[in-house]
């Protein structure tokens, strides 16, 4: 029994054999019990890593047994859903046992988890006849939701540590491993879970420490922070994201909060959202639309930050803007080539009179666009890029308890997003003719559209109606005109480092310059027609 805060490492099994072949020079296949022994072995070398007992077996000769289990989870009603509840039925070699818990997410990436009640449970004994021993404040709920029906079964092998932290806070690292369906092609699901006691007069030393010892195992291990466990990810029938699928921007409601620091709460939940519904995509795949949606969210990302400068704090200059910059600048290096290849490229051969005659550059470009995307697979399988994400998770994870800062304190949400819709609206409108500009002030240009647009989509939900329908439709149109235009101008740029001939680099110019010029005419027409955003919900004046 007791309360507990979790941050869940997820193990791919392609950066986990990346890693074994890094740290053990054996030739033998690396069959996925080696890839477990490998990673155990790791855990084990740890100096602050102690084997944790079994607390159903204690003594010496449990503290390195693999406990294996067969775990049943059951379904939810709307109501058990909405408190959290969850019922497990868990089959190991010392028995049954039935687990009834509650978990919400405290912040993205950290799961507040509370054990209610858990039994033994005998053989052939319905779940439900445990029900009745279960607390209070919830037994009715269970017992409205009549004969829970199991929704899946998953065998597990686990192994466990413990790690002492800081101020006397002990982490529990527990390395799960999960076998792959008979039959699928699905590699086996890994990974570390690291718990701590959820104090409330010490929640800032625990998260601290959950974070520090997951940075310290992310600096060595192929592994990556994700927001929930995989039993989580694979059975929530609420979960409206396909993992297939790349995780695109959702709507974000503000209707019923009154601070600008509720608001970036609820904005950092969103961002969380899309960056981790694409990073595996990324790692995994690299599929031109994973690359895409990553990218949108980390300009997003550092859009958000803009709006709210003044939350901007030492660990988020030092420690998350730098690296954020280089996983923006890869990621935008891919897309680019993505871009080049699938779109541009294929407008110059159907403009041409022989569109044979672009074949060869189509194939050199290909090629650069595969070394763009190796970079990109590098770059998000690196250690660098987990520790980034969980120091940013960290970040956002103290965002509930932190005050907000003197400048915003006793401003209202909707006089905060006034003054900020209003400010980019200004810079935007203000510029010259878009048609003047060259090459490098419209792109400047394009970048206030940029702003404008993420601070609408933040806003929706409190922005009037003409300002859903007209204005930000408006000026999203705008920022991708302008795009086009820009991919025209890299175009001209990739022309000349694969090397172009005469014929072609000619042909691409005037095709380039004819698409700027259209664009900048289009862009300039959007830009006149833009009406006036305007914020009306929201708390305050």
């Amino acid at each position: 029994m007791g309360r507990f805060l979790e941050i869940v490492l997820d193990v791919p099994q392609s950066a986990l054999h990346a890693w074994s072949v890094q740290h053990e020079r054996s030739r033998r296949a690396r069959t996925a019990e080696r890839l477990d022994a490998a990673l155990v072995k790791a855990l084990d070398e740890f100096p602050q890593a102690e084997r944790a007992e079994r607390p159903d077996s204690p003594g010496a000769e449990s503290r390195s047994a693999t406990r294996q289990t067969t775990s049943t989870r059951f379904q939810q009603t709307e109501k058990m859903a909405e408190g959290g509840l969850q019922v497990m039925l868990e089959t190991s070699p010392d028995g049954r046992r039935v687990v009834v818990c509650q978990q919400k997410c405290y912040s993205p990436g950290v799961t507040a988890r509370e054990i209610l009640y858990e039994a033994p449970l005998d053989a052939d004994t319905p779940v439900g006849s445990a029900f009745a021993a279960v607390p209070e404040e919830h037994r009715d709920l269970l017992a409205d939701a009549g004969d829970l029906a199991p929704l899946t079964t998953l065998a597990c092998k686990s192994d466990a540590w413990q790690w002492p932290a800081a101020d006397g806070i002990v982490v529990d690292i527990v390395f799960d491993r999960f076998p792959a369906s008979t039959g699928g092609d699905a590699a086996p699901a890994r990974e570390l879970r690291l718990t701590t006691p959820f104090a409330d007069n010490a929640l800032g030393p625990s998260l601290t420490a959950l974070f520090a010892v997951a940075c310290t195992l992310v600096a060595a291990l192929p592994a990556f922070p994700v927001l929930r466990r995989a039993f989580d990810r694979a059975y929530d029938a609420t979960d409206p994201h396909d993992a297939a699928e790349p995780a695109r921007a959702t709507a974000i409601d503000l209707a019923g909060i009154a601070t600008p620091h509720a608001a970036l709460i609820a904005i950092g939940h969103s961002l969380a959202d899309q960056w981790f519904g694409n990073d595996a995509g990324v790692r995994d795949a690299v599929s031109t639309e994973f690359v895409h949606q990553m990218r949108i969210s980390q300009r997003r990302l550092r859009t958000a930050l803009r709006i709210f400068r003044h939350w901007e704090d030492d660990a988020w200059k030092t420690r998350i803007a730098p690296d954020l910059k280089w996983l923006g600048t890869v990621l935008g290096n891919a897309r680019d080539w993505d871009v080049f290849v699938d779109s541009t490229l294929p407008a110059l051969a159907a403009a041409d009179t022989d569109g044979a005659r672009w074949i060869t550059i189509c194939e050199s470009a290909d090629a650069r666009r595969l070394e763009a995307r190796e970079g990109v697979q590098t770059a998000m399988g690196s250690a660098r890029y987990a520790q980034l994400a969980l120091v940013w998770l960290e970040w956002l994870s103290g965002l509930p308890s932190r005050e907000p800062p003197e400048e915003a304190a006793d401003t209202s949400l909707r006089a905060y997003a006034q003054k900020r819709v209003r400010k980019y609206y200004k810079r935007l409108i203000s510029a010259p003719k878009l048609t003047t500009l060259d090459e490098s002030a419209r792109h400047k240009e394009r970048i206030q559209a940029k702003y404008l647009r993420y601070t609408l989509e933040f806003f929706e939900s409190i922005a009037s109606r003409k300002t859903r329908k007209e204005s930000a439709k408006t000026v999203a149109r705008m920022q991708t005109v302008l795009g086009d235009g820009n991919d025209a101008a890299v175009a001209l740029r990739y022309l000349q480092q694969i090397d172009a001939p005469p014929y072609q680099s000619g042909f691409a110019q005037g095709w380039c310059e004819a698409s700027k010029r259209y664009t900048a005419q289009e862009g300039e027409r959007l830009l006149r027609r833009l009406r006036k955003p305007k914020i009306t919900g929201g708390a305050g004046g």
